[in-house]
């Protein structure tokens, strides 16, 4: 038996079940926040029960956005820097011929605009200051050049496409090109560029660029961060150059209370600025779900068009079924707007088991307008009523009788056929004779 009631349900809380794809958002950067109506709010969320993965099914870590930056900007005259210029602009005419002719470059991918890229040009330029002093401008067996320090404004509409070619997404980046066998890393999902993520700091980047080259002419491999580690150049304990990858999967649950709220998910760094036209919040949504995922044959009470989905290891692999919530404009923030309802269903011991069915609405929509990054925010809201589905037996003569029906109308059924072929059969001989 099926019936409506208002809902008065003693749990003060329920559970969100998760796993969204984006393709475009680096697992770096990507950032959990959560707000109800009643006040509630959590922002940067690193909760236990929330995993991040890359889209080759390398395991990045728990919720949070990577705190392996480490932003000092010290130990530089930033007044005498600020005005120097030691570093090389690149423009895209000189960009591929300086990676190419130097066994080491870094890059430094800036905005005008960026506070934190105002904070590194003095020091940055130091340090380009300080690896001119200390490196040789030629050495034996390798190319006429050895290492330099280089900058590339991505504001400057001719210079996007460099910047979308190496996956910038946030300012300052800074790439490592090797020139060696190894100075991409190659994975089945193309190729990744390594990034220095050491200090911020003259010295640090300085010594970080010299060790490079020497690894680079020693030709040792292993010096190149491969997917899911890092280097430790200065030993210590810290990273200084890693794979950033593109493309982040967020899988887990949150427990929430039972009023209506959102959870966000966008792009977030305490050392980087964003570019909105360099960065894409397109996603898929591999599950959705809400309270306790049942087993067996009570699982389809958790309802909805993405509840009953399986985990795949690896997301946005060939045949995947997915449905993908895309914009030609890379400045679209999505919404989702889920309407829940609570389901209980009560077995014939008396046994409750409580799920949610939901219907959900989506939107896309240009944020620039409203000075605000792109994001995708899910809004949920419970409803007052409930489903109550109550599992009853019924007496057995219920059962006898219509059984008694059953064989009564099978029965005449068969004897109207019979009398209908007999006469068929007695016309039929008739006109013969």
């Amino acid at each position: 038996m099926t019936s409506i009631e208002v809902d008065h349900s003693e749990d003060s809380t329920f559970q969100i079940n998760f796993n969204f794809t984006f393709p475009h958002m680096s697992c770096d950067f990507a950032s959990i926040d959560y707000a109800n109506v009643i006040g509630k709010e959590s922002y940067d969320i690193s909760d236990q029960t929330i995993a991040k993965y890359a889209l080759d099914g390398t395991y990045h870590g728990m919720a949070s956005t990577d705190d392996s930056y480490v932003h000092l900007y010290e130990g530089t005259d930033k007044d005498h820097y600020g005005n120097a210029r030691h570093a090389i602009e690149l423009t895209p005419t000189s960009f591929s011929k300086m990676v190419d002719e130097f066994e080491v470059v870094l890059v430094d991918f800036h905005a005008p605009w960026c506070p934190h890229c105002r904070n590194l040009a003095p020091i940055f330029e130091h340090a380009a200051d300080l690896v001119k002093e200390r490196a040789p401008h030629e050495a034996d067996n390798h190319h006429k050049h050895s290492v330099a320090l280089a900058t590339f404004d991505c504001t400057i509409p001719a210079h996007q496409e460099i910047c979308r070619q190496n996956q910038i997404q946030g300012f300052p980046t800074i790439l490592v090109f090797r020139q060696s066998k190894s100075k991409l890393v190659q994975t089945p999902r193309g190729q990744y560029h390594e990034s220095y993520t050491g200090r911020r700091e003259a010295e640090a980047i300085a010594t970080f660029a010299i060790e490079t080259l020497k690894s680079v002419q020693r030709e040792d491999k292993d010096a190149m961060p491969q997917i899911g580690k890092s280097i430790d150049t200065d030993k210590d304990g810290k990273p200084d150059s890693k794979i950033i990858q593109r493309g982040c999967r967020i899988a887990g649950f949150l427990k929430v209370q039972r009023v209506p709220g959102h959870i966000t998910f966008r792009p977030k760094s305490d050392g980087h600025s964003f570019e909105p036209g360099l960065f894409s919040m397109e996603h898929s949504i591999n599950i959705l779900s809400f309270g306790k995922i049942h087993p067996g044959s009570i699982r389809d009470l958790n309802a909805g068009p993405y509840s009953d989905k399986p985990i795949r290891p690896l997301v946005l692999a060939e045949g995947q079924e997915d449905i993908l919530f895309s914009s030609d404009n890379h400045e679209a923030s999505f919404d989702h707007y889920i309407k829940v309802v609570s389901t209980t269903r009560i077995a014939k011991n008396n046994e409750k088991i409580q799920a949610y069915e939901y219907t959900m609405n989506s939107n896309v929509h240009n944020t620039s307008k409203d000075n605000r990054f792109p994001e995708v925010v899910i809004s949920y809201d419970i409803s007052p009523l409930m489903v109550l589905v109550r599992q009853e037996g019924k007496p057995w003569i219920e059962g006898l009788t219509a059984m008694c029906a059953i064989l009564g109308g099978v029965y005449t059924s068969s004897v109207i056929v019979e009398a209908l072929l007999s006469g068929a059969i007695s016309t039929l001989t008739k006109k013969m004779d």
